[in-house]
């Protein structure tokens, strides 16, 4: 595929102007949560920063993160090419270009626009197709404005003269799926750190001590040894000390903790992924297939066809553009939409087929890896065994 002409030079990148600033990494609580999203609602000067920082803050839950990868991976490990309008032929040269890492890169950043709400990515250099995202904190989409501080005045009115440099991708006033699981988040986070409360309380069994003196010195000392009784467990005690070991008696209060977290994962999947069962144990084979088919058929359906619009809409004309030989009029970015037969499935079609029709010998023998070295001479028929042997046994 032809080399793009270069854009060295050109001084009118927003990327290099963002000024980076503090990120809030402060406690999140329902608060926050609402403050954030009054702010970015806000008609009259509206402000992204506060809920992207919540956002950034809150995705690293471990559940999330393997929700959130499940769900792309539906896309990003679907098959595609590029082919001819016309006559639907598959390019090879281009689609072997698209099947490299940067392409994988901007697939990633549209599928985020999902979850973090409307995406902006500036292309760097035609050459490459290297493109970096424009921080979601400094992006105004309802008024068309990237800030060159989150915190500032000046800005870039970006919704004339950088069509061939900017793709844009989801609505733009769309908050993205995270302004509604937030909430779910902090609960479960929350969760998690009463639980860890309770853990340091009442995991290990309560060590005590009865003694007779008063006297604040023994007292002092006495304490010391309890304080210092650890794994190794040896203490020397004054004379009418006794010392008890109280464990926590109610085995199961762990469960409420347990089954605040296991409802709000529940949550999130059902959001995300369309069910509960792609990633956690299930109850039958067929409710987990039932939520996998939701995830590829429906979900992820609509993912793909996002990225198809993407692509075919904004990228493809950009790289006809800076001069790629690919042509946004005859060209056409495609996921795979064939589904994988079993090879037993595959072999009764074609045996059929052959009932009618010849099938060449060397596709046949590659297909079912069979080493076919020719026609048999043996024309006796399968039903009856050769020599009649069948006639002995009557």
């Amino acid at each position: 595929m032809a080399k793009a002409k270069s854009n060295s030079g050109n001084n009118n990148q927003i990327y290099a102007k963002i000024v980076s600033t503090f990120k809030d990494k402060n406690r999140a609580d329902i608060s926050k949560w609402r403050n954030a999203l009054s702010s970015a609602e806000n008609y009259m000067r509206p402000s992204s920063k506060e809920l992207q920082d919540l956002y950034e803050n809150l995705c690293e839950d471990g559940h999330f993160i393997a929700q959130t990868g499940l769900r792309k991976a539906s896309t990003t490990g679907y098959g595609f090419s590029i082919v001819n309008k016309q006559n639907g032929d598959i390019d090879s040269e281009k689609t072997e270009y698209f099947n490299s890492e940067w392409f994988y890169d901007f697939m990633d950043n549209i599928l985020n626009s999902v979850l973090f709400g409307y995406t902006i990515m500036e292309l760097q250099d035609p050459t490459s197709m290297k493109f970096e995202l424009i921080p979601r904190r400094n992006v105004i989409a309802k008024k068309h404005m990237i800030l060159l501080n989150d915190s500032g005045d000046k800005f870039i009115d970006y919704s004339t003269g950088f069509d061939n440099t900017l793709i844009h991708c989801g609505n733009p006033l769309d908050l993205g799926l995270m302004s509604k699981l937030c909430g779910i988040l902090i609960w479960k986070r929350n969760s998690i750190q009463s639980w860890a409360e309770f853990t340091e309380k009442f995991g290990m069994p309560l060590i005590s001590a009865t003694t007779s003196r008063t006297d604040p010195t023994n007292v002092a000392k006495l304490n010391q040894m309890l304080q210092a009784l650890g794994e190794a467990a040896t203490a020397v005690l004054p004379e009418g000390t006794t010392v008890s070991v109280t464990p926590f008696t109610t085995g199961d209060s762990y469960h409420v903790y347990d089954s605040m977290c296991e409802r709000m994962d529940n949550e999130l999947s059902k959001a995300i992924v369309g069910g509960t069962m792609n990633t956690d144990n299930g109850s039958s084979r067929s409710q987990a297939e039932v939520h996998e088919r939701n995830l590829d058929d429906k979900i992820a359906a609509t993912d793909r066809r996002m990225v198809q619009f993407v692509v075919n809409n904004q990228l493809i004309p950009m790289m006809q553009f800076w001069g790629w030989n690919i042509n946004s009029e005859t060209d056409k970015f495609l996921f795979d939409t064939s589904f994988e037969l079993t090879l037993s499935e595959h072999w009764n079609i074609v045996n059929e087929v052959m009932q009618r029709y010849e099938v060449e010998v060397n596709w046949l023998s590659k297909t079912f890896n069979i080493p076919i070295v020719g026609e048999r001479k043996d024309n006796v028929s399968d039903t009856e065994p050769k020599g009649n042997l069948s006639k002995n046994f009557r």
